[in-house]
């Protein structure tokens, strides 16, 4: 017996103090719950069935993107240790429920029999930029034959106004330049950072990162182009 205590005090005395942290590890079940949320969050969109409606896609995908955001703040709730990460998380629940509460009350209500868009609004798939392609010359007209004249690209239309920008990046051998820009009015485009195919590859020389333009974008067979760029004065 005497043996035996002297046993364990001496490894007792090998091993040290236990740390006062030791219990604080982090949960083993952790990766493998952020492994599931990385896989489902992977998978959801690809899996989600598109209808055609760009009102009911919108709100099927904007409730999976909740969804799966939810899932994510869940398993930060679960295993996470950090107060400002788990404030966020819990905001994040908080929040993200009640917006998913109303995309849900919406997919019930547009289903049922009697239902009505609200007062002025656009009907499903009639938005700005669906109207301007039904107005655009379609594939299916038979082509006239190839002239010399057709070749050379379409003038830039007399209403496209020129809008303030910044060259971000020039691409001459994809023929892109991706600028910083003002809303569009004349395409319905907001302000946003973008790449666009310019008409002309010419249009593209001497243009640099940085510098400051204005320019006209239009619809050209069917796609957005940059018909006229030219450095502000």
């Amino acid at each position: 017996m005497r043996r035996l205590i002297l046993s364990t005090a001496l490894a007792a005395a090998l091993v040290g103090p236990v740390p006062e942290h030791a219990g604080a590890q982090p949960a083993r079940g952790a990766p493998a719950a952020l492994e599931r949320a990385r896989d489902t969050m992977a998978n959801r969109f690809r899996d989600t069935k598109l209808t055609g409606d760009p009102d009911r896609d919108f709100a099927e995908m904007l409730i999976a993107s909740y969804e799966e955001t939810l899932f994510l703040a869940k398993t930060q709730l679960d295993y996470g240790g950090d107060r400002q990460l788990r404030e966020i998380a819990q905001k994040i629940q908080d929040e993200q429920q009640a917006k998913i509460d109303a995309l849900k009350q919406w997919q019930v209500r547009s289903r049922e029999a009697g239902y009505k868009p609200q007062p002025n609004q656009t009907p499903s798939g009639e938005g700005p930029l669906d109207r301007r392609a039904q107005t655009a010359p379609t594939q299916s007209q038979p082509a006239s034959p190839p002239t010399a004249e057709k070749a050379t690209p379409p003038a830039p239309p007399s209403n496209a106004p020129l809008v303030a920008g910044t060259v971000k990046k020039v691409d001459e051998g994809a023929g892109k330049v991706t600028l910083d820009h003002e809303t569009i009015p004349n395409i319905g485009m907001d302000a946003m950072t973008m790449a666009y195919k310019v008409q002309d590859p010419a249009l593209l020389k001497g243009l640099k990162p940085g510098e400051r333009v204005r320019f006209s974008a239009d619809r050209v067979n069917g796609s957005i182009a940059v018909t006229r760029i030219q450095k502000a004065k």
